[in-house]
C-alpha cells in the first residue's frame, strides 16, 4: 500500500482535529517579529566592536611604533646616518635631562624654547618629506643640520645657565 493511497481511504480518520489557527498565526508573527531584529542588532554591535578594537590597536601600534623606531626612516636610506641620528637624538635626550636637573630662570635665557619647538616642528616635516618622497641628499643635509642646530641651541642654553649661577655664586661671595 502506497502512502497517497492510505492517505486518501483515511482522509476523515485523519483530519477530524480543527487547529486554532489565531493562535498558531499569533505565534508565528510574534517570532517573525523579534527575532531577526534582535539578530541584527547584535550583529551590528560585534560588527562596531570588531571595527572600534581594530581602529585602536592599529593606532596604538603606529603610535608606539613611530615613537619607539623614529630613526627608522634613515635606517632605510643610509645605516650611517641613521647612527648618526641616533647619536644627535641621544645626545639631545642628554641635554634635556641636564636642563631639567639645573634651577633656571627661563626670562634670563636670550635662546626661548619656542626656538627648540620650531626645530622640532622642522624636522618632523622634513622626516614626514623623506618617508613620502624618498631619499634627497637636500633633505637629509637639512635634516642633520636641524639636529646640530638644536644640539648648539641647547648647549647655549646650558652654558647661559651655568654663566647665571656662577655669576650669582660671585655676587654672593662678595
Amino acid at each position: 500500500m502506497n502512502i497517497e493511497e492510505f492517505i486518501r481511504k483515511n482522509r476523515n480518520q485523519l483530519d477530524v482535529e480543527m487547529p486554532d489557527e489565531d493562535y498558531l498565526w499569533t505565534g508565528i508573527s510574534h517570532s517573525l517579529n523579534k527575532k531577526p531584529r534582535q539578530k541584527r542588532f547584535l550583529i551590528l554591535k560585534i560588527a562596531a566592536a570588531v571595527i572600534v578594537l581594530i581602529t585602536l590597536s592599529v593606532t596604538t601600534y603606529q603610535v608606539i611604533f613611530l615613537r619607539n623606531n623614529q630613526r627608522l626612516i634613515l635606517a632605510k636610506i643610509d645605516p650611517d646616518l641613521a647612527k648618526q641620528e641616533a647619536q644627535f637624538q641621544n645626545q639631545i635626550k642628554t641635554y634635556y635631562q641636564v636642563l631639567a636637573a639645573t634651577n633656571y630662570d627661563e626670562e634670563l635665557l636670550t635662546s626661548n624654547f619656542r626656538d627648540l619647538e620650531y626645530i622640532d616642528t622642522l624636522i618632523n616635516k622634513y622626516s614626514k618629506d623623506l618617508s613620502k618622497h624618498g631619499p634627497n641628499p637636500k633633505l637629509l643635509n637639512s635634516l642633520m643640520d636641524l639636529y646640530q642646530k638644536k644640539i648648539k641651541l641647547l648647549d647655549r642654553m646650558l652654558n647661559e645657565i651655568e654663566k647665571n649661577q656662577k655669576y650669582e655664586n660671585n655676587k654672593t661671595n662678595i
